[in-house]
């Protein structure tokens, strides 16, 4: 409850979140979404800047170019999402719960073990910005973890969901020669 009265509870009461949970949690998780794609655009642009490519290493998503739109949108925006989701946040916070960590401390889990798993498969900048991206999904998970496991749930997947889809569609056509 530390992270809602933190975050929600001056703009919504609990009487709103409790009638309609998985309601809220879809739209908290499209906005959780779309904050941590600009904390990771924003992070990303800082790096570029401050590092050369070959310490930066490759992308963790970088094997999904070879995917048409309908099957990049069914694993990158789809299935990806829900397993890391599940195995990003999901299993530790509730673990970090369960031994007795705080909403914070739970946060910071999430986001290390988030982070260390796309640093291991796409390298430093993607550990990194991919580190900040799991800490705003797991606040969001902890924001909303009083209505219970399934309604944190679904938060940080819309909201990993969004942040995959803004990454894999729409910040390519709004700068195509990125790339």
């Amino acid at each position: 409850m530390q992270a809602y009265n933190l975050i929600l509870a001056r703009l919504w009461p609990v009487s709103v979140i409790q009638r309609q949970p998985y309601r809220f949690a879809s739209l908290f998780g499209v906005c959780v979404g779309l904050v941590s794609s600009a904390s990771a655009i924003v992070a990303a642009t800082l790096l570029i800047g401050m590092f050369q490519g070959e310490e930066l290493g490759s992308s963790a998503g970088a094997f999904l170019s070879s995917f048409g739109p309908w099957s990049l949108f069914l694993m990158g925006v789809v299935f990806i999402p829900f397993w890391e989701t599940f195995t990003g946040q999901l299993l530790p916070l509730e673990i970090g719960r369960a031994i007795g960590f705080n909403d914070a401390a739970c946060a910071a889990l999430g986001a290390t073990i988030f982070g260390a798993g796309h640093y291991l498969n796409g390298g430093f900048a993607h550990g990194l910005c991919s580190a900040l991206v799991g800490g705003i999904l797991s606040t969001g998970y902890m924001t909303m973890r009083p209505w219970g496991y399934l309604p944190a749930f679904w938060t940080s997947y819309v909201a990993h969901a969004v942040n995959n889809f803004l990454a894999l569609f729409l910040i390519p056509l709004a700068f195509p020669d990125a790339g």
